[in-house]
This record gives structure tokens, C-alpha cells and sequence, in this order.
């Protein structure tokens, strides 16, 4: 028996997930992307410069290869950036406690208060936005968020080791 024929909703479930990712990338295109420019300036950032806080700020030292590649730009490109940014205390390059020829970015103190305070800033747009929503599409659209962050966080945290079984992981320890 074929996985279809085990789970025949799968293809159904495959589709609306397809079509939430969309749907979720047209609404942070709307959103979060056509805001971002006049919060990260009110705030003395630029869009590039909040991305990189975002990325270090979901996962704590990575090397700038693997942060290059999360942000879909250059190493050499990106060098210069965080050059800069380790000027401005805003990240930091940390020894590789496994490989000590590796050096690691992490955001720093004063990195992840200017993080907060752009994501106080975003938050407080969405509020703006979902206090102009009916109260009906407020209370599902909390009750959906809810549900859908339960099971991200799961799936995410969660990997499939060598023996097929399901271990837990710490998040500070995952790697995409």
C-alpha cells in the first residue's frame, strides 16, 4: 500500500498548505513588507540591517556563509555589512566552541533592543490593522494564529534521527 492510499487526505492537506504559505506571503507582502521601510527608518536601520538582526536573532551564531545563504546575498557582500554592524555594537563574532577556526555571529545587547524595538513597532501596526478587522475575523484570525504557532513550533523543533524516531531538540541547537 502506497502512501496515498494510507493517508488520502494528504493530497488535500498538501494544497492548503501550499495555498496558507501563499496566502501568507501576498498578506507579509502587504503587511510587514510595506511597513518595514518607514518603522526600520523612524528607528535609524535600514531594511538590509533588520534582516540580519531577525535572522541572528532566530538563530544565534551562525557563520556568515550560513547567514549569507539565509539571506539570499553574497558572503563578500554581507561582510562589509556586518563589519559595520560589529562597529556599531550591533552584532558580534564569536569563537566556534567545536571549531575554533570557525567565527560565529551573534547579535548583541544592544543589537536585540533595537530588534525589540522594531518588532514593538511592527506589533504595534498590526494592532492598528486588526483593530480596523470586524470582531468576528479578529477572534479567528487569533484562534488560527494560535493554532498554526502550536504546531510550527512542533514541527520545528523536532528532528528525524538515523534510527527513524522523533527526538526533541533544543532550538538553540537546530540548524535549517
Amino acid at each position: 500500500m502506497d502512501k496515498k492510499e494510507q493517508h488520502p487526505d494528504l493530497d488535500l492537506q498538501a494544497r492548503q498548505l501550499n495555498t496558507m504559505i501563499n496566502e501568507l506571503s501576498l498578506f507579509t507582502r502587504k503587511t510587514w513588507l510595506e511597513w518595514m521601510p518607514e518603522v526600520t527608518t523612524m528607528l535609524g536601520l535600514t531594511g538590509e540591517r533588520f534582516m540580519v538582526l531577525f535572522e541572528l536573532n532566530m538563530q544565534p551564531d551562525l557563520s556568515l556563509k550560513e547567514l549569507s545563504g539565509r539571506l539570499m546575498v553574497s558572503p563578500p557582500s554581507l561582510s562589509v555589512m556586518i563589519n559595520s554592524m560589529v562597529d556599531q555594537g550591533l552584532v558580534t563574532r564569536v569563537p566556534d566552541a567545536r571549531d575554533r577556526r570557525r567565527v560565529l555571529l551573534r547579535i548583541s545587547e544592544k543589537g536585540t533592543a533595537q530588534f525589540l524595538r522594531m518588532e514593538e513597532a511592527m506589533e504595534g501596526r498590526f494592532r492598528d490593522y486588526l483593530g480596523e478587522l470586524p470582531a468576528e475575523d479578529q477572534k479567528q484570525l487569533g484562534e488560527a494564529t494560535v493554532l498554526i504557532l502550536d504546531v510550527m513550533a512542533r514541527i520545528l523543533n523536532r528532528r528525524v534521527p538515523e534510527d527513524g524516531g522523533q527526538q526533541r531538540v533544543d532550538q538553540s541547537e537546530r540548524k535549517e
